[in-house]
């Protein structure tokens, strides 16, 4: 792998693995301080990629004022894996007085599925440049 390869992988994974760190280290925050509540999946957009249909679903929570709050999942998912109409899901939310809510699915996948990948990322670049630089020598 020439030199200037090497280069760009690690400034990328010098990028990625802090990033991930910071949106891992978000996501804890948010969960630590969220409250737990039961929301309902109340649609769903269904579309093929790949030849797999791919799932967003909609879930309906209640806010401490009543208002009911609909919430979009923001990963996509197959069929199996993902809630069924009407199933119940939990919801992490938060509300503080003068502020707008703040709430988010609490799946594993909707919570935590982007730290992963970016961590994922970064550890392979890492690696990729470690292996790099040990064959180069």
């Amino acid at each position: 792998m020439s030199t200037f390869a090497i280069g760009i992988l690690l400034l990328l994974s010098i990028a990625v693995l802090p990033a991930a760190l910071a949106a891992g280290l978000q996501q804890l925050v948010f969960v630590q301080r969220a409250r737990r509540v039961e929301g309902r999946v109340v649609s769903e957009r269904c579309y093929r990629m790949f030849g797999r249909t791919r799932r967003y679903y909609r879930v309906e929570f209640e806010l401490s004022t009543g208002q009911r709050v609909q919430l979009r999942s923001t990963v996509t998912s197959s069929s199996k894996t993902s809630p069924a109409l009407g199933q119940a899901v939990p919801v992490l939310l938060i509300e503080r007085a003068g502020h707008p809510p703040k709430a988010k699915i609490g799946t594993w996948l909707e919570l935590w599925f982007s730290s992963a990948l970016l961590l994922f990322i970064g550890s392979i670049g890492v690696l990729a440049v470690a292996l790099a630089s040990g064959s180069s020598i």
